[in-house]
C-alpha cells in the first residue's frame, strides 16, 4: 500500500515487547491494517518468537532494556530506583525515534497520515502515551493485558504510581478482558473509567494458516505411534510450577502411558535444571516442546492435541481472573478441542457454563485426572461441538473487537 492510501497511524507503546506471543497486540494490528491503516508497535529485545508478517506498513522498533545496569543495581541493594530507571530507558528512545519520525513525515507532507492514534499498553506504555497527551495533546487507549498494580512502586519509583494513575484518567477508553479484571484494575488505579471495552487475548476466527495443515505436529517431532500414544494432551505457553507443571508431570507418570501429556514452550528453553527435573520426575509419558513456532504456526500446535490443559496457579489476579486472558484457552477451543482446567473460580464458570470438558480439584490426583480424562473421550463430539460454540460466542476476536472499532471511527472522526 502506497504511503498516500494510508488513512491512520496507529503507534502502540507496548514496554514488555513480546509481540510474537501476544495474541491482542497481533490480531489488533491485522486488524488495523485491514482498514489502511499503519501501525508502530515500539517494545524492548526480547527471546520470544518473532509474530512473522503482519503487513507491509506495520513497524517494530525494539529497545534494550539495560537489564546489565538494573542487574547491578539489584546487586547493590539499590532497588527501588530500577522501575523508573526501566521505564526512562524504554521512553527516552521512543519519544527520540518518534520525533525523528514526525520531523520527516512533515517534511514529506505528502507521506503524512490523516490521524494518529495511541494506544497504550499495561502501566509503562500508559506513562509515554501520558506525556506525548500532555505535550503534544494526542489523545491515547489505555490496553490492560496484564494486572500490575502500580501501588507496589516505592523510593523515587513513586512517581510512577503517580504517573500511571494519571494515566487512567486521561485515557479516552479502558481495553480489558473482561468485567472482574476491570473491577481489579479500578482498584489498582483508583479510578472508575467510565469508558471500558471487554476484548479477549484470543484470536481471530480465520487464518491462511490452519486449512493446509495435514500432518500431526508433535506425533512427527517426537515419533509418536498412534497405538502406543493414541491420545495427546497438551499444555502450552510456559512451562514452569505458575502452570503446575511439575505437578503435571508427576500426576500423569501415574497413569495410563496411552495419555500422552506435552508441554509446549513459548519461549526457547534449553536443558536447564528445571527442564531437568520434569524429565526425571515422568520418563514414559511426558514429552518436552522447547523450540517455539511462529505465531502464524500456531494452528500446528493446537490442531495436533486431542485435549488441552489450562491450568494456573492462584498466585495473584493475572493469574486468578485468566478465563479471559489466557492466550491458550482460545487457541483450544478454535480447534474444537476440550480441555482440563483446575478449578480458579474463573475457569471453572466457563468449563461449567458451555461444558466444554472438565474441572481437576485436585491436580496431584491421578485417580480423578483419569477419570476426568475418559469422561472426555467417551463423549468426545459433544464437548467438541461445545468447544466451537464457546469461541464463537466467547473469544471470537474478529467479532469481539467491533465495539472498539466503532468507538475510535467516531471519537477521531474517521467515518
Amino acid at each position: 500500500m502506497s504511503p498516500e492510501a494510508i488513512k491512520v497511524c496507529y503507534s502502540i507503546f507496548f514496554y514488555d515487547g513480546y509481540v510474537g506471543i501476544a495474541p491482542t497486540i497481533i490480531n489488533l494490528t491485522k486488524i488495523f491494517v485491514r482498514q489502511n491503516a499503519a501501525v508502530d508497535i515500539y517494545g524492548t529485545k526480547n527471546t520470544y518468537p518473532s509474530p512473522g508478517y503482519l503487513g507491509e506498513n506495520v513497524n517494530i522498533a525494539y529497545f534494550l532494556k539495560g537489564t546489565r545496569l538494573f542487574n547491578y543495581l539489584q546487586k547493590k541493594g539499590i532497588k527501588n530506583i530500577i522501575p523508573l530507571g526501566e521505564f526512562l530507558f524504554y521512553f527516552i528512545p521512543c519519544f527520540q525515534k518518534i520525533l525523528q519520525k514526525t520531523i520527516r513525515n512533515i517534511s514529506q507532507s505528502n507521506s503524512q497520515p490523516k490521524q494518529s492514534i495511541n494506544i497504550a499498553v499495561d502501566l509503562y506504555g500508559a506513562i509515554t502515551a501520558l506525556f506525548f497527551f500532555l505535550i503534544f495533546q494526542q489523545k491515547f487507549l489505555f490496553l490492560s493485558l496484564e494486572l500490575h498494580d502500580p501501588n507496589n512502586y516505592q523510593g523515587i519509583s513513586r512517581i510512577l504510581t503517580f504517573l500511571a494513575k494519571l494515566a487512567a484518567q486521561k485515557s479516552e477508553a479502558i481495553i480489558i478482558q473482561d468485567q472482574d479484571r476491570f473491577q481489579t484494575f479500578c482498584q489498582f488505579y483508583d479510578y472508575y473509567h467510565p469508558q471500558v471495552f471487554y476484548l479477549p487475548n484470543s484470536t481471530l476466527a480465520e487464518t491462511d494458516h490452519s486449512k493446509n495443515i495435514s500432518e500431526n505436529f508433535f506425533r512427527q517431532k517426537f515419533n509418536l505411534d498412534t497405538q502406543q500414544f493414541p491420545y495427546i494432551l497438551l499444555q502450552a505457553g510456559m512451562i514452569a510450577d505458575a502452570v503446575y507443571s511439575q505437578t503435571l508431570a508427576q500426576t500423569f507418570n501415574q497413569i495410563e502411558d496411552k495419555y500422552t501429556l506435552v508441554f509446549h514452550d513459548r519461549s526457547p528453553r534449553q536443558e536447564d535444571p528445571y527442564i531437568q527435573k520434569l524429565r526425571q520426575t515422568n520418563t514414559h509419558n511426558l514429552f518436552l516442546s522447547l523450540e517455539p513456532v511462529p505465531y502464524n504456526q500456531l494452528d500446528e500446535i493446537y490442531q495436533a492435541a486431542d485435549i488441552g490443559l489450562a491450568f494456573y496457579q492462584d498466585l495473584s489476579n493475572n493469574f486468578s481472573q485468566i478465563a479471559l486472558a489466557s492466550g491458550k484457552l482460545p487457541q483450544y477451543l478454535k480447534q474444537g478441542k476440550p480441555v482440563l482446567v483446575n478449578n480458579l473460580p474463573s475457569l471453572q464458570v466457563f468449563v461449567e457454563k458451555y461444558q466444554i470438558g472438565q474441572v481437576i480439584n485436585d491436580p496431584t490426583d491421578p485417580q480423578e485426572m483419569q477419570i476426568a480424562i475418559a469422561k472426555i473421550l467417551d463423549n468426545y463430539e459433544f464437548y467438541q461441538n461445545n468447544a466451537l460454540a464457546c469461541f464463537s460466542a466467547e473469544f471470537d476476536f474478529g467479532n469481539k473487537v467491533k465495539p472498539l472499532l466503532e468507538f475510535i471511527e467516531k471519537k477521531y472522526c474517521l467515518e
